[in-house]
C-alpha cells in the first residue's frame, strides 16, 4: 500500500468530501460546513488530485457522483469514525457494558466501603462485574502489574513505586474491641494504665512481628525499649478478631468503622482509643496506574467513586 505524504492529506478534506458527496452540490456544502464557496471549490480541486479522479461531474445545477466516487461514499463513514475513534479513544457506556472493575482491598476498608460503591454499580451498569481481591498482599504491586484496577488503602507506595495516583475518599480514627464481660468494658474512659495491665490481639497481616499499637505506646513514653504489651494471639484475618474478642479478654486495635460492624454480631463493645497513645484520623486513598488513568471504563468508575464518597 503507499503511503500519503502528510503534504497530501488532510483529514478536513475527507469531511469536505463526505459532504459534497451527500449533497452533490457545491453551495450547499459550504452552507451546511459553514465554509465559503470558494473555499469548498478549492477543496475539490484538492480532492480530485489527491485521488486522480473528477469524483463530482457537473450536471444541471448540480453534480452527478463518478464510479470512483461512490466507491469513496461507502468506505467515507467508516474511515472517519474510525479517525474519531482513534482521536478520542472508546466510549464506555455503563449500562450496556459487561466488563469487570477489579479492586484490592484489605477486610476493613472493603466491608465499609465497596458494599454501597457495590450497590451504586448494580443500579447504574447492572451488566458489569466486580472483582474484590481481600487476601493480604503488597498493596500497590498488583497496581503495577495490571493485575487490578484500583487499590483502597491507608498505606503509602514507596519511592520506588512510581507512576501511581491517588484521591482521598473516607478517612477514619481507630477503636478498641472487647468483650462486654471483659474487665475494662463498663470504665467509660479507658486509661493507659489500665491498658498497659491488659491483653491485646495482634493483626499481623503479612506474618511480621511489629505491632504499631505498642510501637505508639513506646514512643509516648508508657513503655520501656525492653518492655511489651501483653500479646497471647496473633491473627493474619480481621475476620477472626470478633470472634476472639467475644470469647476471650483479649483487646483489639482496629479501625472505627470496622469495630463498629463487628460490635454489631455477639456481645461486644468498642471503646475509644485514650488521646495519649491515639494515631488520629487516618487517611483512605484510591490508587491507581498510569496505565489505566485515561480508559474509558476507569474514567467512569472513578467519577462513580468520588459521586458515591462524596469526593470533589
Amino acid at each position: 500500500m503507499q503511503l500519503l505524504n502528510n503534504k497530501q492529506l488532510d483529514l478536513n478534506l475527507l469531511v469536505v468530501l463526505k459532504q459534497l458527496l451527500e449533497e452533490k452540490h457545491v453551495s450547499n456544502t459550504a452552507l451546511t460546513l459553514g465554509m465559503s464557496q470558494p473555499a469548498v471549490s478549492r477543496a475539490l480541486q484538492k480532492l480530485r488530485v489527491l485521488f486522480n479522479d473528477d469524483l463530482l461531474v457537473r450536471s444541471g445545477d448540480g453534480y452527478q457522483i463518478t464510479e470512483r466516487g461512490k466507491s469513496l461514499q461507502s468506505e467515507l463513514d467508516k474511515v472517519l469514525q474510525g479517525i474519531e475513534t482513534l482521536m478520542q479513544g472508546d466510549t464506555f457506556n455503563p449500562q450496556t457494558s459487561n466488563q469487570a472493575v477489579r479492586i484490592f482491598s484489605l477486610v476493613p476498608q472493603a466491608m465499609v466501603l465497596l458494599p454501597k460503591l457495590f450497590s451504586e454499580l448494580r443500579e447504574r451498569a447492572p451488566n458489569m462485574h466486580m472483582a474484590i481481591d481481600t487476601v493480604p498482599q503488597n498493596h500497590f504491586t498488583a497496581l503495577e502489574n495490571g493485575d487490578v484496577h484500583f487499590v483502597i488503602s491507608t498505606a503509602q507506595p514507596d519511592y520506588r513505586q512510581q507512576n501511581l495516583y491517588r484521591v482521598p475518599i473516607s478517612e477514619h480514627d481507630f477503636r478498641f474491641l472487647m468483650s462486654a464481660t471483659h474487665p475494662l468494658a463498663d470504665e467509660e474512659e479507658l486509661n493507659v494504665a489500665d491498658l498497659l495491665k491488659a491483653r491485646f490481639g495482634q493483626i499481623s497481616i503479612y506474618g511480621d512481628t511489629r505491632f504499631p499499637l505498642q510501637e505508639r505506646i513506646r514512643e509516648r513514653g508508657f513503655l520501656g525499649k525492653e518492655e511489651s504489651l501483653q500479646v497471647p494471639v496473633s491473627i493474619t484475618n480481621f475476620n477472626l478478631a470478633a470472634s476472639i474478642a467475644d470469647s476471650s479478654d483479649v483487646i483489639f486495635h482496629l479501625p472505627e468503622p470496622y469495630a463498629k460492624e463487628m460490635a454489631k454480631s455477639g456481645d461486644l463493645v468498642i471503646k475509644k482509643v485514650p488521646d495519649e497513645i491515639s494515631f488520629g484520623k487516618i487517611q483512605v486513598y484510591l490508587y491507581w496506574h498510569k496505565r489505566f488513568h485515561n480508559d474509558s471504563m476507569c474514567t467512569w468508575f472513578r467519577g462513580l467513586i468520588k459521586e458515591v464518597y462524596g469526593v470533589s
